[in-house]
């Protein structure tokens, strides 16, 4: 029975009789069965969320990785320099490193 025609039928009955209770222990039941399948969907979404999360931490992870091996390489890059700069100034300025 769908749930317009429950509620006729439970409107076509006394409020304290057979019927009547038969069709509100129908309702609860219905709404018991739409929480379970509530709780279930939320449950899925928060699994989605947990794996969301997981792989927002491995992104951070990974770009905080990416961070480091630049910092290292401009490093060596400003090291090189200078050392280029040192042998143009060797070059230009003999007498300087004597």
């Amino acid at each position: 029975m769908n749930f317009d025609a429950l509620l006729d039928w439970m409107g076509r009955n006394e409020p304290d009789s057979a019927n009547h209770n038969m069709g509100m222990a129908e309702l609860r039941y219905r709404e018991i069965l739409l929480q379970i399948q509530s709780s279930k969907a939320q449950i899925a979404a928060a699994e989605s969320e947990k794996i969301a999360a997981e792989a927002a931490t491995q992104g951070a992870a990974a770009a905080q990785d990416n961070a480091r091996y630049m910092l290292a390489s401009v490093v060596v890059a400003g090291l090189a320099a200078l050392a280029s700069a040192t042998s143009v100034l060797a070059t230009l300025q003999p007498h300087w490193f004597r």
